[in-house]
């Protein structure tokens, strides 16, 4: 999240939070951060014994003057008169007398029905304030309910504020209360600032460092915020958000933003987490599968942008159930014995044909998965459909017109072990006699017209951007030779890189924009929150999240991510090597998502 300067203090805290709703929590904070003020100090007293020699004066009792000043006085009595009168004389002072900080911060908030509402806006920015100027001053930040007298909570990030929130009661503090707190506070540091945070009529604390009084006026609607330390108040009138932006800032928690997810799987503006988000030629555009079987079609800008992004929404087909989708939009769905091509253009607007038998075309099992398709349009031969089904075989549907109703089903190769599209052909791997081929299709021929041979079985091969050149021996190629090794290849260039922790590999890149760059394999490790690039000799981390990673897809060409976030269903859009991103959709009915 791209911040403004003056709120990079609280960027841990306020990365947490939809980008909405920075704005709103910012403006408290930099409103109420003067008040706050830096921990208390307390004096050291004046019996210390200085632990040894700090500095150097021009004042003194003669026993500590250097030992350079009485060489001068042995060597030049006058020059040495001449100082002393001048008060050039250096003289070793003591170690100055340095004002102890506190070393724990205490924040005691009350959760009664005084503080219901909108004071608990004032506690969420106390609560964030007080924690991070901990921080700053290596301190540690613990906090407590005024009405639950105990141990205190050392935590202070979302789960932290997900309990504040939560904590909030009818019941009022009481005597039994204080004295428990009071109680408590007694066996803590003695230099411990201690916070108490709740209504203008509450009772006070024994132990008390300052306080931090919130009260509603009545024929105001601002919050009124007092703040007294050291015997000095100050008074804030506090303006407040809008009443959407607060009641969605005190119904945080983050349990409630997934349960609500949850129930919204079917919404029309929501991702679905079963399906990596497939880019178009160019990847100028994004489509996105919905659990209801449509799917969401997105622009990606030059620019970057957030929030709410409108979508092009493809409903599910009437017929079959899905088994593939294309880069723009178009879906294939069978049944036991039929085909259908849905939202295609050209020969294959809404046409239908039998399903082939299964030896020659394998279709998932079960509902839910998707295999490889590809669209490819041509005015010469007609349009084709390429899929690659769930036996390895790449198969092809080809139409010559939208008049002709005749469509031609062929198996293209088999033992095919990747495949990808580019602007002007197909690109695939397959095994053969115990080596790796490297075949395409282009200008409308079916039949590999140019083959690259190199031994070896892969499981796996990824394609880089084969925009090099025309000859299969120059595309940027990466084929996993083992379990865990990986071959990367491009011409003469070639590299072995292990991946023996469980990462998931994406794609085969470059480790830097430049072309003299190590290729290097783009993997997401095992937690599902990081993205790093590894070569053969360099390893970088480019992305990390929050939240785990449900889908994430690299385009082979321009090299732009885009994946999507498990719980809140998000979607970004950047480039491999800049951190700004160009597109961060927030679903519908997901005003929680951070």
């Amino acid at each position: 999240m791209m911040l403004p300067p003056q709120l990079a203090p609280w960027s841990a805290w306020l990365a947490l939070l939809p980008f909405d709703l920075v704005a709103p929590l910012g403006e408290m904070l930099l409103r109420l951060q003067p008040l706050v003020g830096r921990m208390a100090g307390v004096a050291a007293s004046d019996d210390d014994i200085a632990v040894g020699v700090g500095s150097i004066a021009r004042r003194g009792p003669y026993e500590r003057l250097l030992l350079s000043e009485w060489a001068v006085f042995d060597a030049a009595p006058d020059e040495f008169i001449r100082r002393a009168a001048a008060n050039e004389l250096l003289f070793s002072a003591p170690e100055p007398q340095v004002q102890r900080r506190a070393r724990v911060c205490v924040a005691l908030f009350d959760a009664g029905p005084e503080q219901l509402g909108e004071p608990r806006l004032v506690q969420i920015a106390l609560f964030i304030l007080l924690a991070r100027r901990a921080q700053l001053d290596g301190a540690s930040f613990e906090w407590g309910i005024l009405q639950t007298p105990g141990p205190l909570h050392a935590d202070c990030d979302l789960h932290a504020l997900e309990r504040l929130m939560k904590a909030r009661t009818v019941t009022r503090v009481g005597s039994a209360e204080r004295d428990g707190w009071n109680r408590y506070l007694a066996q803590v540091d003695l230099l411990a600032d201690v916070w108490q945070v709740d209504g203008p009529d509450a009772g006070l604390l024994h132990r008390m460092t300052a306080r931090a009084s919130i009260e509603q006026p009545l024929l105001d609607e601002r919050l009124q915020v007092t703040i007294t330390q050291q015997g000095t108040a100050r008074r804030l009138m506090l303006d407040l958000p809008d009443p959407a932006s607060a009641v969605r800032l005190l119904r945080h928690p983050a349990s409630a933003r997934i349960d609500k997810v949850r129930d919204r799987m079917g919404g029309r503006d929501t991702p679905s987490l079963k399906h990596a988000p497939i880019f178009s030629l160019g990847a100028h555009s994004v489509v996105t599968a919905r659990a209801d079987g449509g799917c969401l079609y997105f622009q990606v800008p030059d620019a970057a942008r957030e929030g709410l992004v409108a979508s092009r929404r493809q409903r599910a087909p009437k017929k079959g159930t899905v088994i593939g989708l294309t880069a723009l939009g178009g879906t294939v769905s069978c049944s036991k014995n039929r085909v259908w091509f849905n939202q295609f253009y050209g020969a294959f607007h809404a046409r239908e044909c039998p399903l082939p038998p299964p030896e020659q075309f394998t279709a998932p099992r079960g509902t839910g998965q998707r295999l490889p398709t590809f669209h490819i349009n041509t005015h010469d031969t007609g349009g084709r459909i390429f899929v690659l089904d769930a036996g390895g075989r790449l198969v092809c549907w080809s139409a010559v017109s939208t008049a002709d109703a005749n469509t031609v089903f062929e198996v293209i190769a088999t033992g095919v072990v990747g495949v990808v599209q580019t602007r002007d052909k197909l690109v695939w791997a397959r095994i053969e006699d115990s080596c790796t081929r490297l075949e395409c299709y282009r200008d409308g021929a079916v039949n590999p017209r140019e083959a690259f041979i190199f031994s070896g079985l892969s499981t796996r091969v990824l394609f880089g951007d084969t925009s090099a050149g025309t000859e299969p021996r120059s595309w940027r190629i990466a084929a996993s030779i083992k379990d865990t090794s990986w071959l990367l290849g491009q011409g003469k260039e070639q590299c072995n890189v292990e991946i023996d922790d469980g990462a998931t590999v994406i794609g085969v890149t470059r480790s830097e924009p430049a072309d003299w760059a190590e290729l290097a394999l783009l993997v997401l490790d095992p937690s599902r929150r990081c993205v790093e690039l590894r070569g053969e000799t360099q390893r970088r981390v480019v992305l990390t999240t929050t939240a785990p990673i449900a889908q994430i897809t690299l385009d082979p060409a321009s090299d732009r991510l885009c994946w999507i976030l498990s719980g809140t269903h998000e979607l970004f859009v950047r480039s491999l090597h800049e951190e700004q991103a160009l597109l961060h959709v927030i679903p519908d009915g997901v005003p929680d998502a951070h």
